[in-house]
C-alpha cells in the first residue's frame, strides 16, 4: 500500500510538472489543428488564448482563432484575430475575406467598405452580393410634451435622414428637421439642416466631422405676460451653427473616442471638450457599454462636466434596446447624428434619460420608438419644468 501511494504522488508530480511545462510549437500546431478540425471551437478558443499567452503566436494560431470566434458570433473579436493573422501574411485571401465579413457582421459597415476598396476580390465579389451599398433613409416625427404648458408649450417635431456613401472610405448622413414650440409669451420655428461624416482612416480608425445649421423665427411680445396671451407684438430670426469632430480608435474589446464641439447658440458661444469610452465585453456588438465624459462652456468660460452612461443590448431576437442617462449641468445637447430634436435652448438640463426600441421588420426596414425626459430650469422666468418626448421613426435601406 505504502509502495502505491509513493508511485501515485510521484506520477502526480510528473503530471503536474507536464501541465507547468511550457507549450511548444509543435505540440500547439498539431492540437490546435485537431481542434479546428473537430470543429470544438469553445476548447480551441481557450486553448489559442493560453498558447498566445505562453509567447506562441504565429498566422495559423491567428487564423483559427478567428475562425473559432466567427463561429461563436463574436464578430468583433474575430475581426482582431484576422488583422493579426495578417500581420504575419499580408497576401493571404482568406483572412482578408473573414476580416471583411467580420466587420460587416458586427455592423462595422464603414470599416468593412473601406477593406473592400484595398482588395479587388473583395470588392468584386461582395459588390455582386450588394453588401457595399450604404443607402438608408429615416423619416421620424413626435411630440416633446411639457408639464408647464404656461407659461412654456409643447415641441411638436419632424426629421427626415439620408445616409448614403461617397466613395469607399466616406459616408454622409443628411438631415433635415423641423421643431414648432408655442410658448405663453413666445412662438418658436426652427428648421435643422445636418451634415454628418464618417471617414475611415483605417479599418480601426475613424474620423467624424459634422455641422449643424438652425433657422429660428420668433413671434413674441415685448414683454411677458402675467395674464391670458396677449397679440404677439414682435418678430425676429436668427441663423446659428453648431460644429463638431470626433477622432475614433477601435480596440478588440473597446472603441476609445475624443470628441470637440463649438455653437453660437443665442448670441453666446460656446465649446464642449470629452471623449467616451464604449466596451464590448463578449466580443460581439450584442452589448456595448457607453461612458461619456464632457466639459462644456458657457461665453467660452465656466466649465461644467456632464456625464452621460449608455447601455446598448439584443433584447430579443428582433429587438434592441438603447438606453441613457446623463447628469450634470448641460445646457446643449447635440446627437453623432441629428436623429431626435437637438436642445438647443439654454436652459439648462438637470438629468435626462432615454430610451430606444429598434426592430427589423424585414431585411429592409426597420421600426424605431425613442421615449426621452428632461429635467430642466428655465432662465427667463425661474421655472422648472420637464420634457417627456414620444418619437417614432422609420429606416429604410435603398
Amino acid at each position: 500500500m505504502r509502495l502505491i501511494l509513493v508511485v501515485v504522488f510521484f506520477l502526480q508530480i510528473i503530471n503536474s510538472a507536464k501541465a507547468q511545462s511550457p507549450l511548444t510549437f509543435s505540440e500547439v500546431e498539431s492540437r490546435s489543428y485537431k481542434l479546428y478540425s473537430e470543429q470544438k471551437w469553445d476548447s480551441l478558443i481557450d486553448y489559442l488564448r493560453a498558447a498566445n499567452k505562453a509567447g506562441i503566436n504565429y498566422y495559423y494560431l491567428q487564423a483559427r482563432l478567428g475562425a473559432a470566434l466567427y463561429e461563436k458570433k463574436k464578430y468583433r473579436s474575430a475581426a482582431f484575430a484576422f488583422q493579426k493573422a495578417l500581420n504575419y501574411n499580408s497576401a493571404d485571401s482568406y483572412a482578408k475575406n473573414s476580416l471583411y465579413y467580420s466587420l460587416l457582421n458586427s455592423t462595422n459597415t464603414t470599416a468593412s467598405r473601406y477593406l473592400s476598396g484595398k482588395s479587388e476580390s473583395i470588392r468584386k465579389e461582395t459588390d455582386t452580393l450588394g453588401y457595399n451599398k450604404m443607402g438608408f433613409i429615416y423619416a421620424e416625427g413626435g411630440v416633446k410634451f411639457c408639464n408647464k404648458k404656461e407659461p412654456l408649450g409643447n415641441i411638436n417635431y419632424f426629421n427626415l435622414g439620408l445616409r448614403h456613401s461617397l466613395g469607399r472610405s466616406i459616408t454622409l448622413y443628411h438631415a433635415f428637421s423641423f421643431l414648432g414650440q408655442y410658448k405663453h409669451y413666445q412662438q418658436i420655428k426652427q428648421s435643422n439642416y445636418y451634415l454628418g461624416a464618417w471617414i475611415q482612416l483605417g479599418v480601426n480608425w475613424k474620423l467624424c466631422p459634422s455641422v449643424h445649421l438652425f433657422w429660428i423665427n420668433k413671434s413674441q411680445q415685448t414683454e411677458i405676460p402675467i395674464s391670458p396671451p396677449r397679440p404677439l407684438a414682435r418678430a425676429s430670426k436668427s441663423n446659428e451653427q453648431a460644429f463638431s469632430l470626433v477622432l475614433q480608435r477601435s480596440f478588440r474589446v473597446f472603441d476609445l473616442g475624443a470628441m470637440a464641439s463649438y455653437n453660437n447658440f443665442d448670441g453666446i458661444k460656446a465649446g464642449q471638450f470629452g471623449g467616451y469610452l464604449t466596451l464590448y465585453p463578449f466580443g460581439s456588438n450584442v452589448f456595448s457599454a457607453t461612458t461619456t465624459a464632457v466639459y462644456h462652456t458657457r461665453k467660452m468660460a465656466a466649465y461644467q462636466t456632464v456625464f452621460k452612461e449608455t447601455i446598448n443590448f439584443k433584447l430579443l431576437k428582433y429587438l434592441w434596446l438603447t438606453g441613457e442617462y446623463a447628469y450634470g449641468n448641460e445646457q446643449v445637447q447635440l446627437q453623432s447624428e441629428a436623429t431626435f430634436p437637438a436642445n438647443n435652448s439654454l436652459d439648462p438640463n438637470n438629468y435626462r434619460y432615454s430610451i430606444l426600441l429598434t426592430s427589423p421588420i424585414s431585411k429592409s426596414v426597420s421600426l424605431y420608438g425613442f421615449y426621452q425626459h428632461e429635467d430642466k430650469d428655465e432662465n427667463a422666468t425661474n421655472v422648472s419644468y420637464t420634457f417627456n418626448s414620444i418619437i417614432f421613426g422609420l429606416k429604410i435601406k435603398l
